[in-house]
């Protein structure tokens, strides 16, 4: 009889040792799951200076007091990364942004919950990207319609393409308007931007589990075009007409992106 009490309390043993491994097992697996996420949008506003452009005939005033309209402002952006205040990046791989003036709002993708208190970006492609052409990509073109490559691998795309009117009077009254068209490409006039960190008034930006936030930047490109002369330079493309001036634009990548919230 003992025998069998002693084997009854070793079976019981076992059944208890082998539920509690079941157990340990369920919460490694729940503990390994994948970190919470949220959803991140870019909102990029077409401004003129403090104008927000409503219509793509209409004179809007720069900080300078010129007076230009734009009928084509679209531009890539790529290379996106988030700063988390505990000093990790996290970088949205694979996504490639192309504003145009009709759309504002775009999606950039899923990332880590957290609270992230600056954004960087490219403007433009990264070499291997802009060696591909417009069909190596799903869906096909969506890196380019026709009208932002320049037909050849060895070119590529471009970057940023605007096209509008200014007003080239002194008087600024609008009687006497002038075309403008700017292209800008090439890997050379590949620019990184680095956004303020985001205090005071500009709150960083806390991403929730399922939720969504929305990153809102001011596009001036009224302070992109400060370096241009509306009289005298009307055009540039960075392999064709004037490209000095393209890089000059390049170079002022910088300064047309501002919080707007």
């Amino acid at each position: 009889m003992k025998n069998n009490q002693s084997g009854i309390y070793n079976s019981v043993s076992v059944i208890i040792a082998f539920l509690m491994l079941s157990i340990s097992a369920c919460k490694k697996d729940n503990t390994s799951s994948t970190a919470s996420t949220g959803t991140f949008y870019i909102h990029l506003h077409t401004n003129i200076d403090t104008n927000e452009v409503a219509s793509k005939t209409a004179l809007y005033r720069d900080s300078s007091g010129r007076h230009f309209s734009l009928s084509t402002a679209q531009f890539y952006i790529s290379n996106i990364m988030l700063h988390n205040v505990t000093g990790s990046m996290y970088t949205f791989s694979g996504v490639t942004i192309i504003k145009n003036i009709d759309s504002e709002a775009y999606l950039v993708g899923q990332a880590p919950v957290g609270t992230y208190d600056y954004v960087m970006f490219d403007v433009g492609l990264d070499s291997a990207t802009n060696a591909l052409s417009p069909t190596a990509f799903s869906p096909i073109g969506y890196i380019s319609s026709s009208s932002m490559w320049y037909g050849c691998s060895s070119q590529g795309y471009q970057f940023m393409k605007l096209i509008g009117t200014a007003d080239t009077t002194a008087a600024q009254n609008g009687t006497n308007l002038v075309n403008f068209s700017y292209e800008i490409g090439s890997s050379a006039n590949l620019k990184s931007i680095k956004m303020p960190v985001r205090s005071g008034s500009y709150a960083p930006y806390i991403l929730t589990k399922g939720g969504n936030q929305y990153i809102h930047v001011i596009c001036d490109y009224g302070a992109l075009l400060s370096v241009v002369d509306f009289r005298t330079q009307d055009s540039s493309n960075t392999y064709g007409v004037n490209p000095t001036l393209s890089s000059s634009i390049a170079n002022n990548f910088v300064k047309m992106f501002r919080y707007e919230e």
